[in-house]
C-alpha cells in the first residue's frame, strides 16, 4: 500500500471520530452545521477538528481536490479550503468548489498572509484564515459568519429579483394601457381632433413615467430626456425586457 492511500485512510479514520464526538457537543445558543474540510495533510486535518471540538462545527474530509464533488458540497454548509492540495495550486480549489456549487460559503485556509487577501476576496471567498495563526475560536466564527453572510447576501439577492419582477410587471400593464390609448388616439384623429391631442399628452405623460420607472430600476438615469416624441407608442421601450441596459 502506498503512502497516498495510507494518508487518506488515516484522514478518514480521524475524520470519523472526531465528527462522532463533535456531533454530541454544541454550545448552547448555535446551531450545528456541517462543512466540508479540503485539506490533504492528517495533522492538520486532526488539528483543525480538535480546534472545532465543542463548537458544534463537524466536518466531512477531502485529502485532494479529485474527491471533492457536487453531491459532498450540497450535503454540507460551508467549505473549509486548504490551498496547499497536491493536484490544485494556487486558487484551483476555490474556484472549482465555487463552480460546483456557487452559493456555498467558502473559507480559504492559507500558509500566506496579506498578499493573498485581494485574491482571494475577489475569487469570492467570504474569508480567509492564516493556518499558523488560527484558533479554535477563529475557525468556527470565521465559518459562522461566511454562513450567516452567505445566507443574507442570497436573501438580499433574492429581494432584488422579486422587486425586478414587480417593476417589470407594472411596467407592461403601463405598456398595455400605452397601446390602448394609442388605439383610441388613431380612432379619433379625425373625427375629434382635440379629444386626440389631450389623447397624445397623456401618451407622452405615461412615457415619462414609464422612463422614470426604468430609469430608477437599472439606475441609467437620465435615459428619459427623449419622452416627448410625438411617437403613437409612448412606451414601446417598455414592453420589451431586455431593453434595459
Amino acid at each position: 500500500m502506498n503512502s497516498t492511500v495510507t494518508g487518506a485512510t488515516a484522514v478518514a479514520a480521524a475524520a470519523q471520530s472526531a465528527t462522532t464526538a463533535q456531533e454530541a457537543a454544541a454550545p448552547a445558543g448555535t446551531r450545528p452545521l456541517r462543512i466540508l474540510l479540503i485539506e490533504d495533510n492528517p495533522a492538520d486535518v486532526r488539528l483543525t477538528q480538535e480546534r472545532l471540538r465543542g463548537s458544534g462545527i463537524t466536518c466531512d474530509v477531502a485529502t485532494a481536490l479529485a474527491q471533492v464533488t457536487r453531491q459532498r458540497l450540497a450535503a454540507v454548509e460551508c467549505a473549509l479550503i486548504d490551498l496547499g492540495l497536491p493536484d490544485a495550486s494556487g486558487l484551483q480549489a476555490l474556484d472549482r468548489v465555487r463552480a460546483l456549487a456557487p452559493h456555498l460559503p467558502t473559507v480559504v485556509l492559507t500558509g500566506f498572509d496579506d498578499e493573498v487577501t485581494g485574491l482571494i476576496a475577489r475569487a469570492g471567498a467570504q474569508d480567509y484564515l492564516v493556518k499558523q495563526r488560527a484558533d479554535g475560536y477563529d475557525l468556527a466564527r470565521a465559518v459562522r459568519f461566511a454562513v450567516a453572510r452567505k445566507q443574507l447576501q442570497l436573501t438580499a439577492d433574492r429581494q432584488a429579483l422579486h422587486e425586478l419582477d414587480l417593476t417589470d410587471d407594472v411596467i407592461q400593464q403601463l405598456y398595455a394601457i400605452g397601446l390602448a390609448m394609442s388605439t383610441s388616439r388613431r380612432r379619433t384623429a379625425e373625427k375629434d381632433p382635440a379629444t386626440a391631442d389631450r389623447i397624445g399628452e397623456h401618451m407622452r405623460a405615461l412615457q415619462r413615467v414609464v422612463h422614470y420607472i426604468r430609469d430608477a430600476t437599472t439606475g441609467t438615469g437620465g435615459s428619459g430626456g427623449a419622452t416627448g416624441s410625438g411617437s403613437d407608442d409612448p412606451t414601446a421601450t417598455a414592453g420589451r425586457r431586455d431593453s434595459a441596459p
